[in-house]
C-alpha cells in the first residue's frame, strides 16, 4: 500500500516538472523570437532614417543653392575683380591679387598680398646719395551746393582724426572752381549727365562722391564733395610732393633711387615704396614727410586733403583723407599742362606724373568696361570697405577728354562697388563721345 501511494506521488511529480520544463521551454521560444522581431524592427527604422536623410542631403544639393565661397568665384568671373585684384585693391591693401594686383591700400606687386596696401619689400629708409643726380627735366569761402550747376565759391574744410560724415548737403551738385584754364564753367548738357549718375549711386551700398569734368568743354562738377577715406589715392599727392621738390632730393638721395619708389608707388601701388618717399620728403623722417605732404596740397588748393598716418599704419591717431574734387583737380591740372591748355602751370614734372598714371596696372574700376582703345591713366584706392578710383580719360574717340573720379566708403559690397565704378565710367564716357 505504501510503494503505490509512493509510485502515485513520484509520477505526479514527474507531471508537475513536465509542466514547468514545456512552460519553460516556451517562454524561452517566446522571448527568443519576440527579441528577434524587435531587432528587426529596430534595424528597419535605422535604415529607412538614413535613408530619408540621404535624400535631404541629394535635394539640398540639387536645389541650386551653393556656398559663400562659389558665389564669390560666380562674382570674381563677372570680370570685376575684388581689388585687391583679388578682391581691394589697395588690400594688404588699400590694393591685391594676381588677376590684377592686390588692392587694399594696395599691394606693391602683382603677385597677391595678404594684406590691402601692402608690399612685400620690407620698409627701409633710404640713404643719401653723397653723388647728386640731376633729375630729368619737363617742361576759403564754402560754396554753396547748388542742383543747377551754377558755380558759387571753393570749399575750405579741416580734416578730423576720424572719418569725416558727409554734410547735410549730401546728395546734392556741386560744380567745382580753381586755377584751372576753365574756371566756374558749367553747362546744361553736365547738368543733366550729373542727375543722370546721382540716380544711378547705389543708396545701400555705403557713401558716395563723384567729380566730373570734360576738358574739352570745359564744364566740371562735383556730387557730395566731401573729405573721404583716402586709401591710395593718397600716393597721388605724395607723387605731387616729391616732384615739387624733385630737385634738392635728387642731389640727397639720387633720381634713380627716387625713380625706383615712383615707379611701382604708382603704376602697382606699393606701399613700401609710398612709405620710402614720405621719409625722403622728411630726410628720414617720416613725420616730417607727411607734413611736407600737406604743406604740397594746401599750398596748391586741395584743402580737403591730408595725410595723417603712413600706408599701413594704424589710424588711431590719424588717417589719410581726399576729396573727389581734390583729386579731379590735381589730374585735371595735369592733363592741362601737359596739352598746353593752361597759362599758368601749378605742378612741375606733370608730365613724369601723366607718364606713370598712364603705366597703371590696375584696371578693373575706371577702365573696366570703357570700349576698346580707350586710353586711361588712373589711380586706385581700397580698404576693406573703400573703393576709389581717379582717371584721366584721354584720346578719346569721339573728341572729348575726361576727367572722372569716384570715392566710395562704409562699403557692404566692394566689389558690387567696382561694378558700379565700370559701369558708370563707361556711361560717362559714351555720353560725350557716343
Amino acid at each position: 500500500m505504501k510503494n503505490n501511494r509512493k509510485k502515485q506521488t513520484s509520477s505526479y511529480l514527474l507531471i508537475f516538472l513536465g509542466i514547468v520544463a514545456a512552460l519553460l521551454i516556451l517562454i524561452i521560444l517566446y522571448l527568443t523570437f519576440f527579441r528577434r522581431d524587435s531587432q528587426r524592427s529596430i534595424n528597419l527604422a535605422k535604415n529607412g532614417s538614413a535613408t530619408a536623410q540621404t535624400e535631404d542631403f541629394t535635394d539640398g544639393e540639387a536645389s541650386g543653392f551653393t556656398s559663400g565661397d562659389e558665389t564669390s568665384e560666380v562674382a570674381d568671373q563677372s570680370g570685376f575683380v575684388s581689388d585687391d585684384g583679388s578682391s581691394d585693391s589697395e588690400a594688404s591693401t588699400d590694393d591685391s591679387s594676381v588677376q590684377g594686383p592686390s588692392q587694399r591700400e594696395n599691394a606693391g606687386s602683382v603677385q597677391s598680398s595678404p594684406t590691402p596696401e601692402e608690399v612685400t619689400v620690407p620698409y627701409q629708409t633710404p640713404a643719401a646719395n653723397t653723388e647728386p643726380a640731376g633729375p630729368s627735366q619737363s617742361s576759403g569761402s564754402n560754396s554753396a551746393q547748388t542742383t543747377n550747376g551754377t558755380s558759387q565759391g571753393k570749399k575750405d574744410s579741416t580734416m578730423a582724426a576720424i572719418t569725416p560724415e558727409l554734410s547735410d548737403d549730401d546728395g546734392t551738385i556741386s560744380p567745382s572752381h580753381g586755377s584751372s584754364a576753365f574756371d566756374n564753367k558749367s553747362d546744361e548738357k553736365m547738368d543733366t549727365l550729373v542727375s543722370q549718375v546721382q540716380s544711378k549711386l547705389p543708396v545701400s551700398n555705403g557713401s558716395w562722391s563723384v567729380y566730373i569734368c570734360d576738358l574739352s568743354g570745359g564744364s566740371e562738377a562735383t556730387i557730395n564733395d566731401s573729405p573721404m577715406q583716402a586709401a591710395s589715392l593718397i600716393k597721388l599727392f605724395i607723387m605731387g610732393a616729391v616732384y615739387e621738390n624733385y630737385d634738392s632730393l635728387s642731389q640727397q638721395y639720387g633720381s634713380a633711387t627716387l625713380d625706383s619708389y615712383l615707379t611701382p608707388m604708382i603704376t602697382v601701388s606699393d606701399n613700401d615704396a609710398a612709405n620710402s618717399l614720405v621719409s625722403c620728403l622728411g630726410s628720414g623722417d617720416s613725420t616730417a614727410g607727411m607734413q611736407k605732404v600737406n604743406s604740397f596740397c594746401q599750398s596748391h588748393g586741395y584743402t580737403n586733403t591730408s595725410m595723417g598716418r603712413l600706408l599701413l599704419a594704424s589710424n588711431e591717431f590719424g588717417d589719410n583723407y581726399t576729396s573727389a574734387y581734390d583729386c579731379g583737380k590735381f589730374l585735371k591740372e595735369i592733363y592741362q599742362i601737359c596739352s598746353g591748355t593752361t597759362q599758368t602751370p601749378s605742378l612741375l614734372h606733370a608730365e613724369e606724373m601723366y607718364s606713370l598714371l598712364k603705366q597703371q596696372q590696375r584696371t578693373n574700376k575706371i577702365p573696366a568696361a570703357l570700349p576698346e582703345g580707350v586710353s586711361v591713366a588712373n589711380k586706385t584706392g581700397e580698404l576693406s570697405d573703400v573703393e576709389n578710383d581717379a582717371g584721366i580719360l584721354y584720346n578719346a574717340q569721339g573728341g572729348n577728354d575726361l576727367v572722372i573720379v569716384f570715392l566710395s566708403q562704409n562699403l557692404s559690397s566692394p566689389g558690387e562697388a567696382q561694378n558700379t565704378i565700370a559701369q558708370l565710367s563707361r556711361s560717362i564716357y559714351l555720353y560725350y563721345n557716343d
